[in-house]
């Protein structure tokens, strides 16, 4: 059994559905276990257990949350190389800026880690949301591609 840890911020709880809709692909693939949680509730969470990692953040001002990039810094200084790893963001405009904001810090950060790109950027219908139709299934893909990665 493979085990992922999904982290993610939100501000108005689109990320986080974002977050479960790739949690559910990554499950399809496989046996891999997800744990979803909020970046600010990671405390305790032996994050060494896990085969695979997802960062996810909405897009602020073009770029991830500062709470997201603070993560995944704590989490390469707990060891991540040989992980996998792969990012995810919520945008109204800026299709993939935050993507590619945590891809960056990924592999300054974690450059042995395995990092799987690009990783997944998804739009919002509006400054509150919600996420636009089409994101639902095409956020299980990618979880379910990413599922199939994991388990190699």
């Amino acid at each position: 059994m493979k085990h992922a840890l999904i982290v993610y911020d939100t501000t108005f709880g689109n990320t986080k559905l974002l977050a479960e809709e790739i949690a559910a692909g990554i499950q399809d693939a496989g046996e891999i276990t997800c744990v979803i949680k909020h970046h600010k509730k990671l405390n305790g969470c032996d994050i060494r257990r896990f085969d695979a990692f997802l960062f996810g953040s909405p897009i602020h001002a073009a770029m991830a949350t500062r709470g997201i990039k603070s993560v995944i810094k704590k989490a390469a200084k707990a060891g991540l190389d040989g992980k996998i790893m792969s990012t995810f963001d919520t945008h109204m405009g800026h299709e993939g800026r935050g993507v590619r904001n945590m891809e960056k810090l990924l592999t300054k950060v974690a450059p042995d880690s395995r990092l799987i790109s690009p990783g997944f950027s998804a739009a919002v219908d509006g400054f509150r949301g919600p996420l636009s139709g089409v994101e639902i299934p095409k956020a299980r893909e990618f979880g379910n591609t990413l599922g199939k990665e994991i388990l190699g």
